[in-house]
């Protein structure tokens, strides 16, 4: 039996988040290309240290130590732009981050979609590793994510589901007990059920139908 399901999890702020990204990114290469002029004048102004018996040595010596001391002071500001640029280059992929997830028999792939084109495969969970499925807004959520050895990691940005999705969390064995959060239509959960033990399922799961019918009532 094949079965195949793809969906995205969009980030609600999209907008500010790629205005935000592209803020990052010039400022980020802007830092970098500083930080390379500073690395080429620091090369350049590296001193020759006078040999012992040189014509004036001391004050050559005065003036070697003047030209190290002004060498180190480039060296640290090149040390230091270049972190900047590596704090804003890391910083920008976390400010316009969707996530795609394809479910393909029996496996489901994450990727993370840094500024809607670049493309990173975060996670791949198989159906026989499932050790529990279900709704983020059961009580069984809560009493999992206390659990000291498993660790919990989300698969959107947002804070509310969007229409017609809600927040589904998958407990599996991946590298270690860990609690996988996502937004989705119910019709993931309910191809993931078809490749996965019934009993992997919440005992207290609600239809998402039949819960937004109680929610109206």
């Amino acid at each position: 039996m094949d079965a195949f399901y793809e969906e995205s999890a969009v980030n609600k702020n999209a907008e500010k988040g790629e205005r935000n990204y592209k803020v990052l990114h010039y400022v980020s290469w802007v830092f970098f290309f500083i930080g390379i002029v500073l690395a080429i004048i620091s090369i350049m102004t590296i001193p020759i240290k006078p040999s012992t018996g040189a014509e004036n040595y001391e004050e050559a010596m005065g003036y070697y130590s003047a030209a190290l001391v002004m060498c180190l002071i480039f060296v640290s500001l090149t040390i230091f732009f270049f972190m900047l640029w590596f704090i804003l280059f890391r910083l920008k992929q976390k400010v316009n981050v969707n996530y795609d997830y394809v479910f393909v028999s029996g496996e489901l792939r994450i990727s993370k979609v840094f500024n809607v084109n670049k493309r990173k495969l975060a996670e791949r969970i198989d159906c026989e590793d499932i050790i529990q499925i279900g709704d983020v807004e059961n009580t069984s959520f809560d009493r999992l994510r206390s659990s000291p050895d498993t660790k919990v990691v989300y698969f959107t940005q947002n804070n509310e589901p969007a229409e017609g999705k809600f927040f589904m969390y998958i407990l599996a064995n991946s590298n270690g007990k860990k609690l996988f959060v996502l937004e989705c239509r119910e019709l993931l959960l309910m191809n993931i059920m078809k490749f996965t033990r019934r009993t992997a399922l919440e005992s207290d799961y609600v239809m998402q139908e039949r819960k937004q019918q109680k929610t109206t009532v």
